[in-house]
């Protein structure tokens, strides 16, 4: 049976992602931290794990960066979702008893426009959207709400108050599909990811890039991220490109790149995702 590490509970959009990529016999594993999905991965107590990478309006979730370059893990899979975001309740709970909201700060924050309209439900941070719905469900609050999946409703039994009340509609996440090291790269690959520490030159990210313009590579992400080391302003950057690994371009690149980096490090290379799930 494959399991599969997730941040947060059932019902979670993790979650959605995780039984999507693995529809088969699995078990998903719930961890309350991005720190312990990389963990479960790494240790080998899980096969996969999911996590968030980037919002099109909050930005990169910067801390995963930093766990990509921590933990020996490799991406093989991405996934990108629309985040539609229901107001949520117990069976038989009215919009006009509702005195308090939980959910993660980010959907509490991406909800501004409707819960503005509400002044009267107080708001209060949960560790994430599924688990809001769990502990409605779990306390039996009768007045009290939270802000969720439609499938963390269907999990828990709830009611949906309201539907698509997040403010954007253009709401994405990309989502990254985490495993061991040691799994086979795809030969399939059409998009890579890969950490550079350039060296300490003038235009050194000028060279990084030149590497793949050169080659008629189209870099699709870029993210700086500072690095504790003996010198100030060190940092480590990430590129996505959309090549495979075994591309003869993607070869000739990272060769060149060798001349004018410290340090390269593949992350994954991996199918890349043109359709966006809406949930």
């Amino acid at each position: 049976m494959i399991k599969i590490s997730i941040q947060g509970a059932r019902g979670s959009f993790h979650d959605i992602v995780a039984r999507k990529k693995f529809p088969g016999d699995s078990e998903i594993i719930e961890s309350e931290t991005f720190k312990q999905v990389f963990e479960d991965v790494h240790k080998g107590l899980t096969d996969y794990g999911v996590v968030a990478i980037e919002n099109s309006l909050y930005g990169s979730f910067l801390e995963n960066y930093d766990f990509l370059f921590k933990y020996d893990t490799r991406i093989v899979g991405e996934e990108y979702m629309r985040l539609v975001l229901n107001l949520i309740a117990l069976p038989g709970t009215k919009m006009e008893n509702i005195t308090e909201v939980y959910t993660h700060p980010l959907a509490m924050s991406q909800a501004e426009e409707f819960l503005d309209k509400h002044p009267k439900m107080r708001r209060i941070e949960a560790e994430d959207t599924a688990a809001a719905v769990r502990l409605i469900k779990g306390q039996d609050l009768h007045t009290a709400a939270a802000i969720g999946s439609t499938l963390a409703s269907e999990i828990y039994g709830m009611k949906i108050l309201a539907r698509d009340i997040e403010t954007e509609k253009k709401n994405y996440t990309r989502f990254l599909i985490i495993a061991r090291p040691d799994t086979p790269y795809d030969l399939d690959a059409d998009k890579t990811s890969l950490v550079v520490h350039a060296k300490n030159i003038p235009g050194a990210l000028f060279h990084v890039l030149k590497c793949f313009n050169d080659e008629n590579i189209n870099l699709s992400k870029i993210e700086s991220r500072p690095i504790v080391t003996s010198r100030a302003w060190d940092y480590n950057f990430y590129l996505d490109f959309e090549k495979g690994l075994n591309a003869p371009a993607t070869q000739r690149a990272l060769k060149e790149l060798e001349k004018v980096a410290d340090r390269i490090r593949v992350l994954g290379s991996y199918k890349r995702d043109d359709k966006v799930d809406e949930q």
